[in-house]
């Protein structure tokens, strides 16, 4: 999505309502919206505003370029082993910080 005004991207994360309830993550959700309100780690993607429509919750972040490891993955297949090793190393930086707040990531 982009800022009206300033044309600046993010990322939006719509989760449909219903779908939370019927896999009862509700709960899930709002504490993944409280942590990416807190988290300031540059392996950890920042969280601008939260708001909710009827049917969905919406999570405006910050926009990174390339998308998400799986989505990667999923385009170019095994990854070099110096890549691979990069973002394995961000990886563990990034649940490091995490576990020294006391979020287990599953």
């Amino acid at each position: 999505v982009r800022h009206r005004a300033t044309r600046q991207r993010f990322a939006m994360k719509k989760i449909n309502k219903q779908n939370l309830l019927l896999r009862n993550q509700v709960e899930q959700a709002f504490v993944e919206r409280d942590i990416l309100t807190f988290a300031e780690n540059p392996f950890v993607v920042g969280l601008f505003c939260s708001f909710q429509t009827r049917r969905h919750l919406c999570m405006v972040m910050e926009y990174v370029e390339g998308g998400d490891c799986a989505t990667l993955l999923k385009h170019i297949g095994a990854l070099p082993l110096e890549l691979a090793r990069l973002y394995f190393a961000e990886t563990v930086l990034a649940l490091e910080y995490l576990h020294n707040y006391g979020i287990v990531h599953r």
